[in-house]
């Protein structure tokens, strides 16, 4: 197919073979587009319901246009990357079907894929082919104004196939992650992707929130350090976002809160009976399973 022209403006008309189009420029959609410059040659098109967020996404360089209508940016996109929540992509999908030209990859960045997958059936244009991606990156802080093309430097990836994902579309995910500066990859089914996520991710998550639900009143930032702010650095969190991943995943996710508060369990059975040989051996335990974690 010949070069396609998508108009900027009134007085420039730009020639281009390759179009991606951005729904959603948030922390991750607004890093992403800001990531993805130079790639492919493409032109840059982003969506967003917030007319403020498109303005800036302009002005700052991030995108070659920007619009509140999700379909200007997905007509005749070759590459449409949906970075808003799960719930709204299968009405997205459905309500702009007529703008997504034959051939087009669809993706999306949200952090559980089962549920979605199984929505998206029948929503999905047979003309078009489809697979998610789960980057493994972010910051405590959402919104375009923190959005930053660093946060996908060497970080990781999940590629999540459907069973009738082209091969060519795989490829297509392993050449963005490269250029956006990924530097450990996996491609995982949905089922298992949500089963790992619910230990890396969710659990995470649920452990810094945890340990931010209660505080001594007295204390202050001089009884810090670097264990403080490690483990409840994400407790800042977007709870919108947080409380749908969450249950989206909930079955998962159970599994391992519940095999994590048997470690405490046994953690505080050991304190309680003042048992330092039982104590000593289970932190020699999650030492060498750490290890371990590192040679992966």
């Amino acid at each position: 197919m010949g070069p396609l022209i998508y108009r900027r403006s009134k007085i420039l008309e730009v020639f281009v073979e390759y179009k991606i189009g951005i729904i959603g420029l948030g922390l991750m959609g607004g890093s992403l587009a800001f990531a993805l410059r130079g790639f492919r040659g493409a032109w840059i098109v982003g969506a967003d319901v917030q007319a403020e967020v498109c303005q800036k996404a302009e002005r700052s360089g991030a995108v070659d246009e920007a619009h509140t209508d999700a379909a200007k940016a997905m007509e005749s996109a070759d590459l449409i990357i949906f970075c808003v929540y799960a719930h709204n992509i299968p009405a997205l999908i459905e309500k702009n079907r007529s703008a997504i030209r034959p051939g087009a990859v669809l993706t999306d960045i949200c952090g559980v894929k089962s549920g979605l997958y199984k929505e998206l059936e029948g929503v999905v244009p047979e003309h078009a082919d489809y697979i998610g991606i789960h980057p493994m990156a972010g910051k405590e802080k959402d919104g375009f104004d923190n959005a930053d093309p660093v946060i996908y430097k060497n970080s990781g990836l999940i590629i999540c196939p459907l069973p009738s994902t082209r091969k060519a579309s795989i490829e297509l995910m392993r050449e963005l992650a490269g250029y956006i500066g990924v530097t450990r990859l996996a491609v995982s089914p949905a089922g298992i992707h949500d089963e790992i996520i619910a230990y890396t991710s969710d659990l995470m998550h649920i452990s810094a929130a945890g340990l931010c639900l209660d505080y001594h009143r007295s204390m202050s930032s001089a009884y810090t350090a670097g264990a403080y702010r490690d483990c409840t650095r994400i407790a800042d969190i977007n709870a919108e976002a947080w409380t749908e991943l969450l249950m989206a995943n909930r079955l998962n996710t159970m599994e391992y809160l519940d095999r994590h508060i048997g470690g405490l369990e046994k953690i505080r059975e050991c304190l309680a009976e003042r048992d330092d040989k039982g104590l000593y051996e289970l932190l020699e335990i999650a030492g060498q399973n750490k290890r371990e974690m590192l040679k992966r």
